[in-house]
């Protein structure tokens, strides 16, 4: 395998360009002079602000109503790693990396997209006074302060204990979770024994969510994928488990979602991420009764198939009920048209050994994260993937697998339960015990915690 650390691939941060928004997640910015320390000044303001909410994104040439800037540049090479790394080590600490991507929008423009990564084990604060004015203050950024994500959205310095409670909190479990990895290297990790009924209750939440799904597709007569979608697709699903059982306030799901989908990219961050409560009408994430029959609990249900008529990266249905059960169906990446282009590869061809490491360690992380926020003590998974038989092995950008590699059976699913704190030393273990016996349908070697492990830094970049 031959990966190159700097391949920054671009697909899924289509969505930020073609339907710009701003969120407290994502900042939109018109066109700036990056040499202006004034600029500087307030570019850093929102990096450390974006860096304190857990991550986010600085998006270049759109004004604040979400409309395409004016007098745009001819050359977009200033809006490079470099430039926004200087405004960084100039003003805040401690200092980190920003990753730098130009992306290519549906309407055939470029803009530039900075990922903003969370803030560690301290928050990120102002170390220096932006220019001062005709009266002696400081513009766009004052030393000392620490900038969060407000309500508007706006970045403004944190002041009371309701700013301060959820960075304060991600910086213990950052400090926790890197003193847990380091036990994890002397301790051996050991899958659960199976709690008396859990495995039924869990595939028959799997069986009930992929028969929902499938009535969906069924019933959206203008949807259009490169291959049979019902055929071809992956279904990651998990349970919390409690010894009192798990009840999340249906109420508060989707804000429990969001916080949780932002520490989860401590772990993976593509820029398309699962479980995501979209809130634009058409595709928002709404609650229904588990059942057809308007029975059994709550549940936050996410469909951006719909009629069919959607456009989405990813044409994403998930499902999270009030008492910790979740599942998400998910069509192959590979098989999009624009993942033709990585590969050469014609779609039903060819899968990912990165996508599905990758997105097994985003459920394995996302799971670990709301059972901790649900008094979870462990957590099962069920995972499926449907639709491998006759692909090849094959990657997206210039990471290279040894050829000929060719799955010969069409479906496999695992499954397995963890405690939360094995989860959290080793995630990487359990990665490996739920992905890699799909890949060894293909003779795959090599698959295991190791290989996990190392491919890991990647999952956190501008990716497919």
């Amino acid at each position: 395998m031959a990966v190159n650390a700097g391949d920054i691939r671009k697909t899924d941060l289509s969505d930020l360009v073609d339907f710009p928004r701003e969120t407290l997640d994502v900042e939109l910015k018109g066109w700036l002079d990056l040499a202006d320390r004034v600029a500087q000044a307030k570019l850093a303001k929102h990096i450390a602000a974006l860096a304190n909410h857990g991550g986010g994104y600085l998006v270049f040439g759109f004004q604040d109503d979400e409309s395409v800037a004016p007098t745009r540049p001819v050359d977009l090479s200033a809006y490079n790693r470099d430039a926004f790394s200087a405004v960084v080590k100039r003003y805040l600490t401690p200092t980190f990396q920003c990753d730098v991507s130009i992306v290519s929008a549906t309407s055939g423009l470029d803009y530039p997209v900075v990922r903003v990564p969370s803030h560690g084990a301290a928050p990120i604060a102002a170390k220096a006074d932006g220019p001062a004015d005709d009266k002696g203050r400081p513009q766009g950024i004052v030393s000392g302060a620490h900038y969060i994500r407000k309500t508007g959205p706006e970045s403004a310095p944190a002041q009371n204990a309701e700013d301060w409670q959820p960075l304060i909190r991600r910086c213990v479990l950052a400090d926790r979770d890197a003193l847990l990895s380091d036990i994890a290297r002397a301790v051996q990790i050991r899958i659960e024994p199976e709690r008396p009924g859990t495995d039924a209750v869990l595939a028959a939440w799997h069986d009930a969510s992929a028969n929902r799904w499938a009535a969906i597709v069924a019933n959206a007569p203008t949807f259009d994928w490169p291959v049979d979608i019902s055929a071809n697709h992956c279904q990651l699903s998990y349970m919390i488990l409690a010894d009192d059982g798990v009840e999340l306030p249906a109420g508060e799901l989707r804000r429990t979602l969001e916080d949780a989908n932002r520490d989860v990219r401590q772990t993976v961050w593509t820029g398309w991420s699962m479980f995501y409560p979209f809130t634009r009408p058409e595709i928002a994430a709404a609650l229904h009764p588990e059942h057809d029959d308007g029975s059994g609990v709550e549940v936050l249900e996410s469909n951006l198939i719909g009629d069919g008529s959607f456009e989405t990266s990813l044409p994403d249905f998930w499902r999270f009920a009030a008492d910790g059960r979740a599942t998400l169906l998910r069509p192959y990446r590979e098989d999009r048209r624009s993942g033709i282009s990585f590969s050469g590869r014609t779609s039903g061809t060819w899968l990912s050994p990165e996508t599905v490491l990758r997105e097994t360690a985003e459920l394995v992380a996302h799971a670990r994260i709301m059972a901790e926020r649900a008094g979870g003590t462990s957590v099962a998974f069920r995972c499926t993937w449907k639709g491998l038989s006759g692909r090849m092995i094959d990657d997206f950008g210039n990471i290279y697998w040894s050829p000929g590699r060719v799955a010969r059976a069409d479906q496999r699913t695992t499954s397995g339960t963890w405690d939360v704190p094995a989860i959290v030393a080793n995630w990487h273990a359990v990665v490996a015990s739920l992905a890699c016996p799909v890949l060894n349908l293909f003779n795959f070697e090599g698959c295991g915690e190791q290989l996990v492990a190392g491919l890991a830094p990647r999952f956190v970049k501008l990716s497919s």
